[in-house]
Order: C-alpha cells, then structure tokens, then sequence
C-alpha cells in the first residue's frame, strides 16, 4: 500500500500477502467460537503496525513504539529476501546494510521493483554528496574586508575629507 504525500516522500506499509497465511487460519477459525475474528483482528493490527517512510536522503522504519532512520549515502548493499511462499506472492522483505547497522523492511510488494529504485535513489544521492563536496566557495580576488575599507575610503573621499592625491595614492593599496 503506497501513501504519496508529498513530491518527495513516499510511505510504504507491509503487504496484505505477507500475513497470508494469518488471514486464512483466522478466517477458517471463525466458526470455533469467533476465535478467527480475533485472529483477524490481531493479524491486521500486526500488518498496519510497521511503516516505511522514503525521502531524498534517507529511509524511516516506523512501528509503534520506535523509529529508526537510515541516510541514503551510508546504505552499501540492498538484498531481497523472499521464502517459498512469498514468491509465490510477489512479496518480499528487503534487507539495507550499512557499515554499523543493518534494517530490514518486511513485506513489500514488488521488493525487486523497490530494491532497483532504492539503488538508483543510493547512487544518485551518493553523486549530489559528491559533487557538493567538490564544490569548493570561490577564494575571493581580495582580502576579506578589502571592499568595506575600500567603500570607507570612498566614503571619506566623497565627504572632502580625504583629497584627491590621498584618495588615488591609499586606493592603489586595494588593487
């Protein structure tokens, strides 16, 4: 279940097929007593209770007592994991290691689609951390403070307070 709620950011829930198995021995259950409607009860709430949260630069895992964020640029592998009957289902769990930590998003739809657009996301941020890395400020063509000296030696020449010999003299200092 994908929520797109801005430009950037995209929140992801586990699959409905994930819990499949869960789904189907409640429903079979029901007719002992309505323990099935309480294990259908207790399968959606385990369902609902992780969300995946993407942005440009990092990946949040949700559950109801903690949250845990991941930075793009630390992510160094994306495996997917899928046992029997979740490949059956198209569903997957997607596992991002990193150097100190590893997170483990359970129940995606689709986890190969996901995992070839989290690599690319991976690259591209690397790319812009780099670029912003390389970029250094221009050196500027003056000591810092040469302009406003510059401007206050103005100032004092347009006042008459500085005469035009001293003025052409003090501002050769500046060039």
């Amino acid at each position: 279940m994908a929520d797109q709620t801005s430009d950037k950011t995209i929140t992801l829930q586990p699959s409905w097929k994930n819990h499949l198995i869960g789904y189907i021995v409640s429903v079979l259950l029901i007719p002992l007593f309505g323990i099935g409607l309480v294990g259908l009860y207790w399968v959606y709430k385990r369902q609902k209770k992780h969300s995946y949260t993407f942005t440009d630069t990092q990946i949040s895992s949700r559950d109801d007592k903690y949250q845990r964020n991941i930075d793009l640029v630390n992510i160094e592998n994306v495996l997917v994991q899928q046992g029997w009957l979740q490949k059956k289902v198209s569903v997957g769990d997607i596992k991002l290691e990193t150097t100190a930590t590893s997170m483990t998003l359970q129940g995606i739809a689709d986890p190969f689609v996901l995992k070839n657009m989290l690599e690319k996301a991976i690259s591209a941020q690397k790319e812009r951390q780099n670029k912003k890395q390389e970029t250094k400020p221009e050196q500027p063509d003056r000591d810092p403070g040469t302009m406003e000296r510059m401007d206050y030696l103005t100032g004092l020449w347009q006042q008459g307070l500085v005469s035009n010999d001293d003025f052409d003299k003090e501002k050769k200092h500046f060039e």
